[in-house]
């Protein structure tokens, strides 16, 4: 009987010591006295594709010791973040200044980062966030250009809509075409990266009125099975833009072997 009272006894003070332990499990200790004042997603609105925004984001230390920063590091070469202090008191604050410069031929939204670091951490302290949307007079539909589907000696081509989104006459004064194929010129499955002879982009200029689209044509001849990639790019009066191109170009269909030259241009195609 002894031994009863004593078990039940025990159990009923393990379950009078959970409540304790789970909100022990929960204090405000755990939460961070160095933080950011307001929001860590900065919306800098519509920009223009060469201008340069910038913003304060603003830390406060309601530590009760000496916060050690040691970088800012921003996302990309477009951001600079510029810190104000990398040793803050109790009560103190650190300012970090972001100024954002779109890339080149940068349009629509585009997001970037800057990460925190306190000294002797690893891992981000805080991660802001900001976003743009970048100005510009026209769209491209679809993104970019695919070349899929496609054997060696087809006459490959893929395009894209141009539109006029502004409300000014448009005018495309170059478009232009750079291409790279990693060809497998000797059949043994070892590519190299060369130009892609021969890739062509029409038009190479154009006008349109607003609202007008047009399209712009990306055509080539492949001799090697293997990568291609490049770019489109295009200058107006207001912007720039570029526009990827991309695709896999398959040997084909019992194919003679190829032989290549001292510059690697086949000598066999095997069409």
């Amino acid at each position: 009987m002894n031994i009863v009272k004593t078990s039940l006894a025990t159990l009923l003070l393990c379950l009078l010591l959970v409540p304790a332990v789970s909100a022990q499990s929960s204090t405000p200790a755990e939460q961070q006295c160095f933080a950011l004042e307001g929001t860590s997603d900065y919306y800098f609105g519509e920009i223009d594709p060469t201008a340069t925004v910038e913003h304060t984001f603003v830390f406060k230390n309601n530590c009760n010791e000496t916060v050690e920063i040691a970088q800012a590091r921003a996302s990309c070469g477009c951001t600079a973040a510029v810190l104000s202090e990398k040793s803050i008191p109790p009560g103190g604050e650190a300012k970090i200044q972001v100024k954002f410069t779109p890339p080149r031929g940068s349009r629509g939204k585009v997001s970037k980062t800057v990460s925190l670091y306190l000294k002797d951490e690893d891992k981000p302290h805080t991660i802001i966030r900001f976003s743009a949307k970048i100005k510009t007079d026209f769209e491209v539909h679809p993104a970019y250009i695919q070349l899929l589907g496609y054997r060696v000696g087809d006459n490959a081509s893929g395009k894209v809509e141009i539109k006029n989104v502004s409300e000014d006459v448009l005018d495309v004064s170059s478009i232009s075409l750079n291409m790279t194929t990693y060809a497998d010129t000797a059949g043994n499955g070892r590519t190299i990266a060369m130009p892609l002879r021969g890739a062509k982009v029409t038009p190479t200029s154009m006008k349109l009125k607003p609202g007008e689209s047009r399209e712009v044509v990306v055509s080539l001849i492949p001799e090697f099975k293997g990568q291609v990639n490049g770019a489109v790019r295009m200058k107006t009066n207001k912007n720039e833009g570029v526009i990827q191109v991309f695709g896999v170009i398959r040997e084909r269909e019992n194919a003679t072997l190829r032989q290549s030259d001292a510059q690697g241009r086949v000598l066999n195609p095997g069409k």
